[in-house]
């Protein structure tokens, strides 16, 4: 499993005016495996009751199919070492509270676990990611969010 592009910006004009990933770029880790590392720059600050809504999507026959969606319900309560999220947290480099203000955080080589995949010969396949990221007061109501920013990166899961 390797990534297939760095993260990047949604093409919605809202992103572009919170968060610039012209920063990040994807090297080699080793001779199989690719990284994401850089700078990413949010240009406002991220603060309490942020919601994000992860969707990944598979490639079926040319076009893109939503596979599994996750919310999570505040990030700002998923910034310590207990949480289920922190472990891949830890490589954007956020603070381990919040808001988290305005301002470039690096990315320390972002290799994908595929100890949390399904990776098998069945999952071969080109998928994006989808990261949505909601201002959201009340965690159980969808009719309160207000859409913050997107992000997006793709990655393949090849054929054992």
């Amino acid at each position: 499993m390797n990534f297939d592009s760095p993260v990047h910006v949604c093409f919605d004009e809202t992103s572009s005016m919170y968060v610039d990933t012209s920063g990040i770029e994807m090297i080699d880790y080793n001779d199989t495996t690719s990284c994401m590392t850089g700078v990413i720059k949010f240009l406002q600050n991220v603060g309490e009751n942020t919601m994000i809504e992860i969707v990944i999507e598979k490639e079926v026959s040319g076009q893109f199919e939503v596979m599994a969606t996750h919310l999570i319900c505040d990030l700002c309560e998923e910034l310590h070492p207990e949480s289920n999220y922190y472990k891949y947290l830890q490589y954007f480099g956020f603070p381990d509270n919040c808001p988290f203000e305005s301002g470039e955080y690096s990315i320390f080589d972002f290799v994908i676990n595929t100890d949390d995949l399904p990776v098998n010969s069945a999952n071969a396949a080109r998928y994006q990611v989808i990261i949505n990221f909601y201002k959201n007061p009340d965690c159980s109501s969808k009719d309160d969010m207000t859409f913050l920013f997107c992000l997006k990166m793709d990655f393949i899961i090849e054929p054992m």
